[in-house]
């Protein structure tokens, strides 16, 4: 277990996915000044008195040098989401159930004018309403698309088998999305 201090309280940072290239801002957070690690996401944030306090959600990029800093949801906050996800209660950031799945690979298309699809799962549901890549996603449904970010969080409110309207560049196309995997 890696020690440290609590460096501050409330703390907004912006976390990116290497996998997925999204980003995202949370707030509301612990910072800690102890080395958390890749892979320590999920794990407690413990007191002096081994009282868990918060849940390691993030951390700086300078931990392979020991000078890194973490940052952890406060544990009332996460318990408040497990209770609403054991409740069976879905929100814009709590998905309930099989995860929807287009079948793209994006990025961010310059200047906020949507994601670009990079690649195309050749049996996906993308590939059978003819999205190719080079194409740029604009919206879901009416709702714009500005970002990778926000194609994934369009997405993540749907489940598999919905059919959605798909705005790409120009024109509109409908697909039934897919079962993606688990989140």
């Amino acid at each position: 277990m890696e020690e440290g201090r609590i460096g501050a309280l409330n703390q907004t940072v912006s976390a990116s996915d290497a996998l997925t290239g999204s980003t995202e801002s949370l707030s509301g957070l612990i910072q800690v000044d102890a080395n958390i690690r890749p892979g320590d996401s999920g794990g407690p944030t413990v007191n002096s008195a081994n009282q868990v306090i918060g849940m390691n959600t993030a951390a700086t990029q300078n931990f392979h040098l020991g000078r890194g800093q973490g940052f952890a949801i406060p544990i009332n906050e996460a318990m408040a989401i497990a209770g609403q996800i054991r409740s069976g209660a879905s929100s814009p950031t709590v998905h309930i159930g099989p995860t929807a799945f287009l079948g793209v690979g994006v990025n961010d298309a310059p200047g906020g004018a949507g994601a670009i699809v990079r690649q195309v799962i050749p049996t996906g549901p993308a590939a059978g309403a003819g999205i190719n890549p080079g194409d740029v996603i604009t919206s879901i449904n009416g709702q714009p698309v500005n970002s990778a970010t926000a194609l994934t969080r369009i997405l993540d409110q749907h489940h598999p088998g919905e059919g959605v309207g798909v705005g790409v560049a120009g024109r509109q196309v409908n697909v039934a999305l897919g079962d993606g995997p688990p989140g």
